[in-house]
């Protein structure tokens, strides 16, 4: 079908279609939908549906226990105004409709305080959101009509399009990002997780429009935008990937970070953090599971000032056991050592005192998933593991 019958077409559907539905489908081409990868790929479908990827854009009509705020009496707008929601980690943020787009409303939910942030952004009306954030809060964005093929960032993010492989289960119909180079299997995360302008959509969209996983980023992005403060020492001004990938190294040593924020919008943690410090593992966990957290020692039995959360819950190595997977929900951010080389080439650096990059990551001693007598025996080597924890496994009577 030509472009501009889809526009005209979506445009019908649109007008009889209520509010909500706008924006939604058909998407770019080639697109499944996870709900279509969970066919084959149940088990890890449902550790993907756990996390905030997963959560990031919800339809608050639909699923109204999406939506964390409960008290409206004190912002300029109504629950009933609310249309889809955004993030389910640190801030949640609200999305309305008016006049045939979306736009965020002036005031966000703190998740981590349970209130409100005590923020308007005044010029909320001048950005919407189909242009400033959909490309990258939901899969299968297509910027011709300016409508999703999924909310979230589902499977096909990271790995693509996937009506074809859904089709035939054919491998080599599927991007798999642990066969790519190093460098474009990082490209997949900077998509987001960097900033710029797109160079393939006419230049209006703060993502690379049209970029798919597996692709050179770099025809599909422009130079970035100034670096963020605190973060200068991270740019030498050579505008090339390298730098690029600079930006992205710099936010990802901010994943531990009380302060750190979207690249394009500049939240994610909210307004009220006014001192930056560094979380340790166990209060990053605590973040999401925070019962747990505040029990600890109940949880594990064991003195949480001696035994760490990833002492027991240890990340699953890929099968080249270089990179972490989240998909089991057993992770830890810190990755691969980086070498030096990665910002800097030798010669850059010799005879000279390099600035310390307060990177913040740290090695995982035993990067494979074990089970939960695996893990005791770890430090219990000589006690009969399975005997102990017959009355304490869950669900045990």
């Amino acid at each position: 079908m030509p472009a501009w019958k889809r526009v005209y077409l979506l445009v019908a559907i649109g007008l009889l279609l209520p509010p909500g539905a706008w924006g939604f489908g058909p998407g770019a081409k080639g697109y499944a939908g996870s709900e279509k990868c969970r066919k084959c790929h149940e088990e890890i479908y449902i550790q993907w549906k756990r996390t905030p990827h997963a959560n990031m854009l919800r339809d608050a009509k639909k699923n109204p226990d999406a939506m964390a705020a409960k008290d409206f009496s004190g912002v300029p707008f109504k629950k009933e105004d609310v249309w889809w929601t955004i993030g389910s980690h640190w801030i949640q943020k609200y999305l309305t409709f008016i006049d045939n787009d979306y736009y965020v409303l002036p005031k966000y939910w703190n998740l981590v305080n349970n209130d409100w942030e005590p923020y308007s952004i005044f010029n909320w009306r001048e950005r919407p959101y189909t242009i400033y954030c959909d490309g990258c809060h939901t899969t299968g964005f297509d910027p011709e009509t300016k409508s999703f093929h999924e909310p979230s960032i589902g499977c096909e993010a990271c790995h693509g399009p996937g009506e074809k492989h859904a089709a035939t289960g054919a491998a080599a119909d599927i991007v798999n990002p642990e066969k790519l180079s190093k460098e474009r299997w990082d490209m997949v995360c900077e998509a987001c997780h960097t900033d710029g302008k797109d160079t393939k959509a006419g230049g209006q969209f703060p993502f690379p429009a049209r970029y798919r996983p597996g692709e050179d980023l770099t025809k599909y992005f422009t130079d970035f935008f100034a670096p963020k403060p605190k973060s200068k020492k991270w740019y030498w001004g050579t505008m090339d990937y390298k730098e690029r990938h600079r930006m992205f190294l710099f936010w990802q040593s901010k994943f531990y970070s009380t302060a750190r924020a979207c690249d394009v919008c500049g939240f994610d943690r909210g307004i009220t953090v006014k001192d930056e410090r560094y979380m340790s593992r166990d209060e990053y966990c605590g973040t999401c599971h925070g019962k747990i957290y505040k029990f600890a020692s109940v949880h594990s039995h064991h003195d949480s000032r001696t035994v760490r959360c990833i002492d027991c819950h240890t990340p699953q190595g890929t099968s080249g056991g270089q990179r972490y997977s989240i998909h089991d929900h057993k992770f830890d951010f810190s990755g691969p050592e980086l070498p030096c080389v990665e910002c800097h080439e030798e010669k850059d650096i010799r005879g000279k005192k390099a600035e310390n990059h307060d990177f913040h990551f740290s090695r995982v001693k035993t990067p494979g998933s074990l089970t939960l007598e695996q893990a005791c025996a770890r430090c219990h080597p000589d006690k009969g593991i399975p005997e102990i924890l017959k009355d304490w496994k869950p669900g045990a009577k």
